[in-house]
């Protein structure tokens, strides 16, 4: 958004002509209504994905009460709704509807007038000034949530934001992709947004963003849509008309895959119209070949240059307004030599700056129409266009660190055990994290990390670790404790090997009196074997050492649950993106039959991990009823050889 004061650049009106309009507001609950004749200023910029206006309004005071006033200065939300349409009777296209703009006021200014001969009732006039715009911009260009999501998709994420006076079409296949996170990460210092975020997916996937700004309903799709309003241009109402030819990019592409072993390294794509040794590398790094195939097709689109476009100037209006998404085409008056003459267009851009011919103290503020000086002008592009016209935006800024807890399904509670659980969709392995500032478990990558590959030390249950995470995976990226950590006395250093403390080898080099010593001790309950290398000797103990009970163990089966699921899950989204692939360039009656079979397959999912949970849960059960009823039994066979022994002292001395 610019630094400059809200309005237009300065324009000069070219002509004069009659507008038929009303402004609606509703404040807090109350609803305000003012035609055209008190209208002062009307400055609109519009396109295919949103707009911004300016309204000037009087209200006359003089002996009138001002019923807008009081509401008006509060700080209660402004909706404003401009409804323009042609003014002149006979001429105008009265089956056209109007030119319908709907959005929440951002900017509001009060200039009161007062009288010269009065004093004590000072106020005559008000004039009142408001800007608004379409509400993604002003609701989603305010939003900065920081948020993690799981097994979710962008559809869930825009379906939870939308705004009061919103609506959505969200019909578009790549908002439907079930991912295994999100992380919506528009909640740091850095200047993205909501909608910043938006509009970079959007671009990502090389997707169109459409709005009907009379009904504030944003659409998002693949392809543009068709228009359903035409107008058809007179020469007698056109001051300029221009033909802007499309610049195209002079440069090839290439997209290459940083994972070693991708079937597919590099793929150039050819571009026609580029300078020989001029190109743009897309690097990404995934294992998955069909990634691989989608920034193809993306990077291969965003080489298209478009065929020409036009801009139309007028100097009187069309019979009917056209917004951004009618179809303009030349009227058999033009010269059929000329180059836009016998073809469609579609408009993407509309700037419309009136004002008043009688300001309100003047003219009739009551009436429904009024002329006005003005300025209209149109940008089109050819119908079948395919480039995506998108907003300016800023990329979000990934990755944002938090601390997590890795789980581990194996062993108890307290046991230092890992589990890698396997992807299958690329066959590689993962840690699950949970993150508590969210209660969201993530999959991170089962990897040596910053080590070379020797050093086989995964990341054990409920070790606190540091993760990046970006906008759909995760990373550990740091350790956050100790196994074991050594009294800072010692200076020393401690490797441990093994999943629990009774049940571990511990290889320890520490300094005593200032000297070196080596000790490697390995247990099984009490059973000991330690090897001491210090000045002048190597010491081998063996031992069996008395161990106080040990307590009852506790398992948690959360972990196997959660693995068993995510498991299902990962096939059944596998499954998804296997036929989503397929279909995806086909789409039209496919669409649906896709969408239907990808609500009957995760049905059965839900119906599967119910079942699965249930089993493990009764699992659960029987385990403990076994461990109380083990623990019975030792316990009464405790009782009785303490029994046997009194009984066996007593007959010894008795």
């Amino acid at each position: 958004m610019s630094a400059r004061a809200p309005g237009p650049s300065p324009s000069r009106a070219t002509f004069s002509d009659r507008i038929v309009g009303t402004l609606d507001l509703v404040i807090g609950g109350e609803s305000f209504s003012f035609p055209a004749g008190s209208l002062e200023r009307i400055w609109i910029k519009a396109t295919t994905y949103d707009f911004e206006a300016e309204v000037v309004f009087g209200v006359v005071c003089d002996g009138v009460p001002d019923t807008v006033f009081s509401s008006f200065i509060t700080t209660d939300l402004i909706t404003a709704t401009l409804t323009l349409a042609n003014g002149n009777e006979g001429y105008a296209d009265e089956d056209s509807p109007p030119w319908k703009l709907q959005g929440p006021v951002t900017w509001r200014r009060l200039l009161e007038t007062t009288a010269d001969d009065k004093t004590g009732i000072p106020i005559v006039l008000r004039r009142y000034s408001i800007r608004f715009l379409d509400p993604a911009r002003v609701f989603w260009g305010q939003h900065r949530p920081l948020e993690l999501l799981t097994s979710a998709s962008m559809k869930d994420v825009l379906t939870a934001y939308v705004a009061p006076g919103m609506q959505l079409d969200a019909s578009w296949n790549a908002l439907d992709e079930s991912m295994d996170m999100l992380c919506i990460g528009a909640g740091s210092e850095g200047p993205a947004t909501f909608y910043d975020l938006v509009i970079w997916f959007v671009y990502e996937h090389h997707g169109i963003l459409e709005l009907d700004a009379e009904k504030a309903k944003y659409k998002f799709a693949a392809a543009k849509s068709k228009s359903k309003q035409k107008l058809m241009v007179d020469p007698d109402i056109v001051q300029h008309l221009r033909t802007r030819p499309s610049e195209p990019l002079r440069r090839a592409a290439s997209v290459l895959n940083a994972y070693s072993e991708a079937a597919t390294r590099k793929k150039s794509i050819t571009n026609s119209n580029a300078v020989t040794g001029v190109r743009r590398d897309a690097l990404l790094r995934s294992p998955i070949q069909t990634e691989m195939d989608r920034r193809v097709r993306v990077e291969t689109a965003r080489l298209d240059a478009g065929p020409a476009g036009i801009d139309l100037t007028f100097h009187r209006l069309p019979p009917a307004f056209a917004p951004p998404n009618t179809n303009v085409s030349l009227g058999e008056e033009f010269s059929a030599a000329l180059f836009p003459a016998g073809k469609t267009y579609r408009v993407y851009e509309v700037e419309l700056d009136a004002r008043i011919d009688a300001p309100v103290d003047v003219g009739d503020p009551d009436d429904d129409s009024a002329v006005f000086h003005l300025t209209y002008r149109l940008s089109a592009e050819q119908e079948n266009d395919p480039r995506p016209r998108l907003p300016a935006f800023h990329r979000p800024q990934y990755p944002i660190i938090v601390e997590g807890k890795v789980l581990a399904a194996s062993g108890g509670d307290d046991d230092r055990t890992w589990t890698a659980q396997e992807n299958e969709m690329d066959a590689l392995h993962a840690y699950r994290v949970n993150i508590p500032l969210w209660n969201k478990i993530v999959k991170t990558p089962f990897v040596p990390d910053y080590q070379p590959g020797h050093f086989f030390f995964p990341a054990y249950k409920h070790q606190r670790v540091l993760v990046a995470l970006f906008f759909n995976r995760a990373e550990i990226v740091g350790y956050l404790d100790w196994a074991g950590r050594l009294a800072q006395t010692t200076q020393g250093d401690q490797i441990i090997l093994g999943k629990r403390d009774k049940d571990e080898t511990v290889a320890r080099h520490v300094y005593e009196e200032a000297k070196p010593k080596l000790t490697i001790v390995r247990k099984l309950a009490g059973d000991t074997q330690t090897i001491t290398v210090s000045e002048g000797v190597i010491r081998f103990v063996v031992e069996e050492l008395e161990e106080a009970p040990a307590p009852e163990p506790k398992y948690d089966v959360t972990p196997k649950v959660d693995a068993a699921v995510d498991e299902v899950g990962a096939e059944v989204r596998s499954s998804i993106a296997k036929i989503s692939g397929t279909f995806e360039s086909s789409m039209g009656s496919a669409t649906a039959s896709l969408e239907a079979a990808t609500a009957e397959v995760e049905g059965e999912l839900s119906a599967s991990a119910a079942t699965i949970g249930a089993k493990i849960a009764a699992a659960e059960g029987e385990l403990q009823t076994m461990m109380s009823s083990a623990t019975e039994a030792i316990v009464e066979a405790t009782a009785m050889v303490d029994e046997a022994k009194a009984a066996l002292v007593q007959a010894l001395y008795a």
